[in-house]
């Protein structure tokens, strides 16, 4: 699926990689609703991320939340991942992971995907992190859920406390009707009109839309409508 509407996001994640090449780290957070290509701005991103190490974990929608699960997804890319025994004390591992940013041969670019269902350790290495990310050759990209994310949700305090001079914020808009027709153009049975009404410009939507068009309008209908049925797991 081409990347339409983005320019912007990736022109700001491209300025805030610039600056982590200087030694001038930054924190970017990628906000928008689900299906609104988050990850494939940042995959986008990435491919342009030169020189630079990527390191990329996720937070799961669990129960019982992995503790310090992108971390630990991190590790295993690392050669040695002995900073992560279970009885390692936080704060000694969180300083373990700033003498790695601090000590490699290339820039570092670390993705946390999906925040807004981190646990609370998790949470706290972000704000680790934000507070030393200005002196550090690194750049740190949370992504998440901004509709997921009430009031008195605990990753809205952890973003506000993050330092605003090296504090970048993307929010993804819907696309246009004019994007969904142009996505639309080489798809038989594609009427954009009508999958541009029935999926609002949500990304994920129309890609759904767009592969199942061969079924027909109404199957394509009846699995939209499903789709936004689908509860969602919130946290108060």
């Amino acid at each position: 699926m081409e990347l339409l509407e983005r320019d912007q996001g990736l022109r700001e994640l491209g300025e805030a990689f610039a600056q982590a090449l200087r030694s001038e780290g930054r924190l970017v957070l990628v906000a928008g609703e689900a299906g609104i290509g988050k990850t494939a701005l940042v995959e986008h991103f990435l491919k342009t991320a030169q020189p630079a190490e990527v390191l990329v974990g996720v937070c799961d929608a669990l129960f019982t939340p992995r503790p310090l699960g992108p971390l630990r997804d991190i590790a295993l890319q690392w050669s040695d991942p002995a900073p992560l025994d279970p009885e390692t004390d936080r704060h000694r591992l969180f300083s373990s992971v700033l003498r790695y940013f601090r000590q490699r041969s290339a820039p570092v670019v670390a993705v946390f995907e999906d925040v807004h269902w981190a646990d609370e350790a998790t949470l706290d290495l972000i704000k680790f992190l934000g507070r030393r990310i200005a002196r550090l050759p690194a750049l740190i990209v949370l992504t998440y859920r901004d509709d997921e994310v009430g009031p008195r949700h605990p990753l809205r305090s952890v973003l506000g406390d993050l330092p605003r001079a090296s504090t970048s914020r993307i929010h993804l808009e819907q696309l246009s009707e004019s994007a969904v027709r142009h996505l639309a153009n080489d798809v038989p049975n594609a009427v954009s009109g009508e999958l541009y009404a029935l999926t609002s410009g949500n990304p994920f939507f129309v890609t759904e839309l767009l592969a199942s068009s061969d079924e027909g309008p109404g199957h394509a209908a009846r699995r939209d409508s499903r789709a936004r049925r689908a509860p969602r797991r919130r946290r108060a």
